[in-house]
């Protein structure tokens, strides 16, 4: 399994996705996340993430999993298709991301292709915090209480991926976030799971049975 988590964005080892990914370095940029926002606001972060991933010598391209919600054949179709080395989620809301994977079949799609190590599976902020067992003690943090019934007309799971046994808390170096980050570690605890705390700069690497968090 290889796993690319950063806070935000690459963090400061793009690199090691470069790595991570070997000779195929295409992108499938999942949006969801931010499909609370504005279409306007969307499009100005995939131009800002496209060009970032272009800056690296990767090759990306976005998906709005909306257009396979029930088709999971159509889904895995495309995917053969384009034939992804690396799979990338947005940041936004993880409550959100996470209905847009399960409805699609997206969630099943990616952990079998870790499994067969067909795949990388990147991501930022919400893009990382699905990737735990259970969403739940995300719950409640601010911004993170929007219903994904009014946006898919059906309610987020909070089974996330299963990807890793620890609680990724994103963005712990912003000051005008440390109420959340202290929310989120009292409720991680609360439920004696290990909350992980990551600055803007870090970035968490699985290779197979090696696994690092990198330290910006």
């Amino acid at each position: 399994m290889r796993l690319f988590l950063a806070s935000s964005e690459l963090g400061n080892y793009p690199k090691s996705l470069r790595r991570l990914a070997g000779g195929n370095r295409r992108v499938l940029i999942i949006r969801n996340a931010r499909d609370y926002r504005p279409e306007d606001y969307v499009a100005n972060i995939l131009g800002d993430k496209t060009a970032l991933f272009l800056q690296y010598g990767f090759d990306p391209q976005v998906l709005d999993l909306r257009q396979f919600f029930g088709k999971k054949d159509a889904l895995e179709e495309y995917l053969d298709q384009y034939d992804p080395g690396v799979i990338y989620c947005l940041g936004g809301n993880p409550f959100i991301l996470n209905a847009a994977l399960h409805l699609s079949g997206m969630d099943k799609i990616i952990r079998s292709a870790l499994l067969a190590d067909a795949i990388v599976y990147a991501g930022e902020s919400a893009g990382i915090m699905v990737t735990t067992r259970d969403l739940s003690p995300y719950q409640g943090g601010d911004g993170f209480t929007q219903d994904s019934k009014e946006l898919y007309g059906s309610e987020a799971p909070l089974e996330g991926l299963g990807l890793i046994d620890f609680y990724p808390i994103p963005h712990t170096n912003r000051g005008e976030l440390r109420e959340k980050t202290d929310y989120f570690i009292r409720s991680i605890e609360s439920i004696r799971k290990r909350p992980v705390l990551m600055s803007d700069s870090d970035v968490y690497i699985v290779d197979g049975r090696k696994s690092e968090l990198l330290r910006g």
